[in-house]
This record gives C-alpha cells, structure tokens and sequence, in this order.
C-alpha cells in the first residue's frame, strides 16, 4: 500500500528518552495496523524514529512553531508541516491550552490518556489502552534481533536520569574490572553521566569510553556489542530494544512497571524491604540502601553465568 493512502496516526507524548523508548510497541502497532505515525515529543528521540522508520516526522516539544498552541487558543488546518490525523493519542492532561485546541481541530478523533507518576501495572500495557480502545490490535512485546553473542562488545552504563536509581558507581567500577577479564567492555558516558567523565577516565583509561551526544550514534554503538548492564533508565530499554541481553539493575522503581518486556532482559533487584517505593517517597527518601543492599558479587555471577550460557 502506497504511504500517502494510509490513515494518519498522531502521537503526543512528553517526557524523556525513556519514557519515548517504552513508547515503542504503540508505534509498531499503529505501522502494523497500517497507519503512518507522527511525533509530537522528544527532540532528542525524533530523528531516530524517523531513521528506523517508526515515525513519518516528528516535532519537539520545544519547537517555536508549536509555542503559539500552548499559549492562546487556536483555530488552524493543521499542525506544523504535518497532515490531518484520523487518529490522536495524547498522553497528556486534557485540561490545558493545548489539549484544547487539538480537541477542538480533532474533535472525537482525540482519545487522551494521561500518564501518572506510578501507572497502575505495565507501562507498555497503559500506553498501548488507547489502541484496544479503537479496536487496534497491539504488538506489547517486540522481539528484538538475535545478536551474535560470541565476540562483541560488553556495554556498562553508570547512569540514568535520575541519581536516585543510580548503583554507585563503585559497584560499577567493580563491574567493569571483574568484565574485562573475560570480555571487551566500554562505559558509556550520556548527557546525565558527564559530571563522571573524568572519574571514568581517571579509573579505567579513555580507550574505553563511549561518548555519544544523539540517540541514533548511541544505538549505532549499541549495536557494536552483544551485552549490556546498567541502571532502569532509558539507555537499558534501548539496549534491550537493540537485542543486546541486558540486565537492568531496579532499586527504588518497580520492575514489574518500568522493566522492558524480553527474553534477552535480566532483572537483578534489590532485597531492601522498602523497595519498591512509590514517586512521591523516592522524591523525599535519601537512603540508599535499596542500591548499596545490592551484591556486586551477585551481580557478577548472574552476569557471567549469562554469558557462559549464550557463548
């Protein structure tokens, strides 16, 4: 079927990285349903879409062209070098200045599904309601490309956006040390890791970093290697997206919301009675042992047994 004869699927979606990553299987269920999707989203995130051929075209939500839609009410055609949608899924309040005026351009083609701090169960499965809701049929696991398992690249990722979900970087350190042994292994250092560059570079020497400012040059890496670990962000949900066997460390979040759905992931987390904690505890809480509770020697043994096992 030729593109322009297809229904027109728009998606609004704030949030970071990762919040757009767990996004991915409502994209792949709108091209398999035969829609051509666009992005009002993160910027960071559209020209990689657009490169893998998730979405036709997408706008930041810091793009000037869509200041006007937040500030006043509009009456307009269309939005910025985008055609008319059959359908809308914003994942935003529908009170507001700008759900008023897509509401009112759309009208019943508009299904709002807000996202709360802590959804109720899955957050694949939330975001994919809006679909069951128009009768599409959804895809809540994509299975990933089997990787080559045999020499590649060990990815170690210290970060995530939030400290709070952070395994010290001392574990991690103890990680990289135990890996390199046994296997090929780089850091990956993101926007959230720079204030730790030097600590990495000082620690483990520069030849093994990886520094990557766009999403489409980190997964360009990522696709270099065939093992990840690192912290619940979304760097771990691309790697997993990726194929690579990712093991994803939980602390204070809950796994059974936030962890990708996969085979290849390993869940290691923590035995802290108080984990998991809801949003509004881990803004406040500053104890850590939901993280420093955490074995690095399990860890490792979880992570080697891994590799024994898929080599």
């Amino acid at each position: 079927m030729e593109p322009n004869t297809l229904k027109k699927a728009l998606i609004i979606r704030p949030g970071s990285f990762g919040d757009t990553v767990a996004t991915f299987s409502v994209f792949y269920s709108l091209k398999k349903a035969l829609y051509n999707v666009y992005l009002i989203g993160s910027r960071k995130m559209i020209e990689y879409l657009e490169k893998i051929k998730l979405i036709e075209k997408g706008i930041g939500f810091d793009d000037i062209r869509l200041l006007k839609f937040f500030i006043h009410q509009q009456s307009f055609d269309n939005l910025p070098d985008m055609p008319f949608f059959d359908l809308v899924i914003a994942y935003i309040e529908q009170e507001g200045i700008l759900a008023g005026n897509i509401s009112r351009r759309y009208k019943d083609k508009v299904i709002f599904h807000p996202v709360p701090e802590e959804p109720p169960y899955h957050i694949t499965d939330f975001l994919l309601e809006p679909l069951h809701k128009s009768g599409i049929k959804t895809i809540s696991k994509i299975h990933p490309p089997q990787k080559n398992t045999g020499k590649d690249i060990f990815f170690i990722h210290p970060g995530s956006g939030s400290k709070k979900k952070n395994l010290p970087r001392e574990y991690f350190l103890r990680i990289f040390s135990e890996l390199k042994q046994i296997c090929k292994c780089k850091i990956i250092i993101g926007e959230c890791e720079k204030s730790e560059k030097d600590y990495w570079i000082e620690n483990t020497g520069i030849e093994y970093i990886v520094e990557t400012e766009k999403v489409a040059n980190l997964a360009d890496e990522l696709e270099k290697g065939s093992f990840f670990i690192g912290n619940d962000s979304g760097v771990s949900h691309l790697a997993a997206f990726l194929g690579l066997n990712t093991f994803i460390i939980f602390g204070p979040t809950n796994p059974e919301i936030w962890a990708p759905k996969g085979n290849n992931v390993t869940i290691i987390q923590t035995s802290a009675k108080c984990a998991p904690c809801n949003y509004q505890i881990r803004k406040q809480c500053d104890n850590t042992r939901c993280l420093t509770e955490i074995s690095v020697e399990h860890i490792i043994s979880t992570v080697i047994q891994t590799i024994n096992r898929d080599t």
